[in-house]
Parts: structure tokens; sequence; C-alpha cells
């Protein structure tokens, strides 16, 4: 294929008329975008629910005032390590990661989004809530995660754009990636102190949170672009390139080291709670919760992914398997860490069995389930990822630094 047949197909891939050699799923898009506005239709119920029927219609009482929406905003805020995954090319000069950095910015900026919003959904005022990013304090971590989130959005939405029209060189472009660095670095340091400073919490209370929220965002965001970009190309059709292969296999082989490195930090935390005997630790090593704990946290979400990353020698289809198990993992991790964290009454408070309990179990600890409102608007949050994402796929250039020598492995209609 000479010089101009490349331009001819480079040019097509983008507009949309290139056919794959493959086509699982020809009406991809249609699909896509009707499964992702039918979930965008429970988004608008949960809204509803609690914007215009209020708060009460929630499953959070006084002693669980956490509830599923500050999980889902946990696990989103995890996310912010595909910017870092993104910029390991321009800040520090890895280039393997260069080649994925694009999907994973616009990823990093829609599942942020919707932490933001889950977040916002939390507050009795969601359209008051930018005074928290506005007026912060110094001294409270939650006001300052709020305020370099609002800066965080801005720097890697822009480095996107300067990704797609510029590329990735340039002076403009990595001190935007280096400030949005920083930000993340500063946002997961102060989420983790959230918890690590709520001394009354003791199964939240300790110094290594920061450093184990910075961790889980690496191994989420891993596993998040390893699913997404290969379940992507399998829907669309086209073929995966060598150059995107090598990027992936890289990404892959951090997932299984970080989730080696995570099992080290989760062993301690769970043999801490165990030795000072910590109700929280009890729930999940052998009481209610323990399903949860050691099939999804340990089995799907640590140690079945390493084996599998491990055993099929670094295969892209089962680094799918394993990218999504990871993220399931850390789904019910972020649950159970939050919800069963806030079972126990306060350290020095008034106990849960007195007159001024609410919302009581007979083992004297506190109940939670999250209800349809809260489901719904998860499930909403979700299809606005998806659909987003799916409208991304279609008509921005995300994959373009995917091709191997800049020509698909497509042919022209």
């Amino acid at each position: 294929m000479d010089a101009a047949d490349k331009s001819i197909t480079l040019s097509n891939f983008y507009k949309g008329v290139i056919e794959p050699q493959k086509t699982p799923l020809k009406s991809w898009f249609p699909i896509g975008l009707g499964i992702g506005l039918m979930m965008l239709a429970s988004l608008l119920y949960g809204a509803y629910q609690f914007m215009i029927v209020g708060h009460h219609t929630l499953a959070n009482t006084k002693e669980v005032p956490w509830n599923l929406f500050i999980v889902m905003y946990a696990f989103c805020i995890s996310s912010i390590g595909l910017s870092y995954i993104a910029s390991f090319g321009i800040v520090l000069g890895f280039k393997q990661f260069d080649v994925i950095a694009r999907r994973a910015l616009y990823l990093a900026i829609l599942i942020i989004l919707a932490g933001l919003m889950s977040v916002g959904a939390d507050t009795r005022q969601p359209l008051h809530v930018q005074w928290l990013m506005l007026t912060t304090h110094p001294t409270s971590a939650m006001g300052i995660v709020a305020f370099c989130l609002g800066i965080y959005v801005v720097l890697i939405t822009t480095e996107l754009y300067l990704l797609i029209k510029k590329g990735h060189e340039g002076g403009l472009i990595k001190l935007i990636a280096i400030g949005a660095f920083i930000c993340g670095l500063i946002v997961h340091s102060f989420h983790g102190a959230i918890f690590g400073l709520a001394y009354s919490r003791s199964f939240w209370n300790g110094p290594y949170y920061p450093i184990y929220f910075l961790l889980s965002a690496l191994f989420c965001s891993s596993a998040i672009i390893l699913f997404g970009t290969y379940v992507t190309y399998k829907v669309t059709g086209l073929q995966i390139t060598a150059k995107l292969e090598k990027s992936l296999k890289t990404v892959g082989k951090l997932l299984a080291y970080l989730l080696s490195v995570g099992m080290f930090f989760l062993f301690w935390k769970m043999t801490t709670a165990w030795y000072f005997d910590k109700p929280e630790g009890m729930l999940l090593l052998s009481g209610p919760y323990s399903i949860n704990f050691w099939v999804f946290e340990v089995l799907i979400g640590y140690l079945l992914p390493v084996l599998i990353i491990t055993l099929s020698r670094y295969d892209l289809k089962w680094m799918a398997v394993a990218g999504f198990m990871a993220m399931l993992g850390l789904a019910f991790s972020r649950y159970d860490f939050i919800i069963i964290g806030q079972l126990t009454p306060y350290l020095g408070f008034t106990p849960f069995g007195s007159d001024l309990g609410g919302s009581i179990s007979k083992y004297g600890l506190a109940k939670y389930s999250p209800n349809t409102p809260e489901i719904a608007f998860v499930i909403g949050l979700v299809g606005f990822i998806w659909t987003a994402y799916v409208l991304g796929v279609k008509y921005l250039p995300l994959g373009k630094d995917e091709l191997e020598g800049h020509e698909p492995h497509t042919k022209i209609k």
C-alpha cells in the first residue's frame, strides 16, 4: 500500500467508513447507545426520588450516614489512576503508555464526572455543592479533595484536547500533564486521609490509607483500560495492532504486580482487625459479610486476576477477564470498607442500644441495605459513563495513537 492509500485509510477510519475484517456486532453503536439510554432512565428516577420526593427516600440513617452514593464515589475516584497511565509517557518518559493515553484520559473524565455526581447526590442541596470547592478550608481533607478535583478535571480535559489537536510533544501539554499528575496525587492522598484521620472509626483510622488509595487507583485504572480497550475492539470488530497489544501487555503486568502489593496491604489490615478483635473485621472474616470478603474481595478481586494474568502468559482476552474481576473486587472492597466501617458505634459516643439509637440489628450494630432509589441512581451513573463512552468511540479519535504505523488493520469499503 503506497502513502496515498495509507492517508485514505487513516482518513476513512476516523470518518467511520472502514469495514472491519471481522464484525461480531455490526449494529454495535445503536445497540450500545440504546442500552446506555435505558440505564440513564434509571438515573432520572433516582434523581427524582431524592431531589423532588426528598432525601428521606434513601436508605441511609443517622448511624450510617454514608450510603451507596459514597461507595460509588470512592470507586470512581480510583479512576484518577487512568490519568497517571496516560501521563507516564509525557511526564516520566515511558512512551509505551502513549498509545492508550487518549482512551485513558477520556475514561478518566467520564468516571470522575460520574463520581462527582454521586457525591453531589449525597448532599441535601446538590445545587450548592460547588461551594465545597470554592469556600474550602486548608484543614479539611474533604475540602482539599473537592478543590483539587475541580482543578484536576479541568487539567485532564485540557490534556486530552491538546493530545487530539497537537499530539504528545510540546511544552504546554507536558506542563498540563505534570499539573494533573500532581493534582491526582494530592486528591488520592487526602482522599485516604478522609478515612485515615477518622479517629473515632477504628476500622478506618490509620496512616497508610493515603498510600493504599493511591495503589488501588493504579490497579483499578489498569483493570479499566484493559477491559475497556479489549471489549471496545471486540465489539467494533477492529483488529488490535501489535503496537497496542504490546502496550496492553505492559499494563497487564503492572496490574498483576499492583494486585500482589494490594494483597499485602489487605493481609495486614485484616490481621490487625483480627488481632484486636475489631467487630468490623469479624463481620468480614466470619460474619454476615464474609462472602463479600472471601469470595469477592480476596478470590475474585485479588487471587484469580493475578493467577489468570500469570498463567495465561499475558493473553489479551484473559487479561481483560482479569481486569473485570479486579474492578468487581474493588467495588465490593469499597462497599465493605465504607459501609461496615459505620456499623459500629463511634468511639466514645452514644451506644446504638440506647434510646437515642435508630436502625439497629439484633447484634447491637447499625443496619444498612441500599434501596431502589440508590441502586437506580448508581445504575444511571454507569449508564452515563457507558453512553458517553459509546459516543466517544464513535465520534472522537480515541484510537488514533493505537494504530500501528498509522494504518489500521482494516479494509476500505
